[in-house]
């Protein structure tokens, strides 16, 4: 099994808890609706999980993405933690799963997120919020948009974060 080294720890922990800062901040700039379908928002919570994963590996990436999404159930969301939750995993551990190129990576992730979240929309909504199947399928293709484009936003600033700082970044964790 693997650990995690106090260094990358430490930066998990930091990148927590700016996940949970983004979080607990409504509205904008950390918070936008989604024009498509209101009820939903691009945010910069799973920024800091991706950079999680590209520093310290899936355990630190994990643990970031619970931390982070925690404080929407302390807040009293069950159910969009639920969501956001599931969402960051499949997003996650979708590039983590992919071996070489960003590319592909990001496709992966992109891909998991759409097909895992519509899965979800399509089973969770009736269950949670009491919505007709007829209503969630007419919002599917809204969702799904949503999902890309939100791993996007979380995927590309997180790679640049890396190009930039990840020769450092393996000088200070060298033992």
């Amino acid at each position: 099994m693997q650990r995690l080294a106090t260094k990358k720890l430490a930066l998990a922990s930091l990148l927590a808890a700016i996940s949970a800062v983004f979080e607990i901040t409504p509205g904008p700039p950390f918070d936008i609706p989604f024009p498509l379908y209101t009820k939903v928002s691009w945010d910069l919570t799973g920024m800091p999980m991706m950079v999680s994963l590209v520093f310290t590996g899936p355990i630190g990436a994990v643990y970031t993405c619970l931390i982070g999404c925690s404080f929407i159930f302390i807040r009293g969301n069950i159910y969009g933690g639920v969501f956001k939750l599931v969402a960051e995993l499949a997003t996650i551990l979708a590039f983590y799963a992919i071996q070489n190129g960003f590319i592909k990576k990001t496709a992966s992730a992109v891909t998991s997120r759409i097909v895992v979240m519509t899965a979800a929309n399509y089973v969770l909504l009736p269950i949670f919020y009491s919505m007709p199947v007829s209503t969630v399928v007419s919002i599917l293709p809204a969702l799904a948009l949503m999902n890309a484009s939100q791993a996007l936003i979380n995927i590309v600033p997180a790679q640049i974060v890396y190009m930039r700082l990840s020769d450092w970044w393996q000088q200070q964790t060298r033992t």
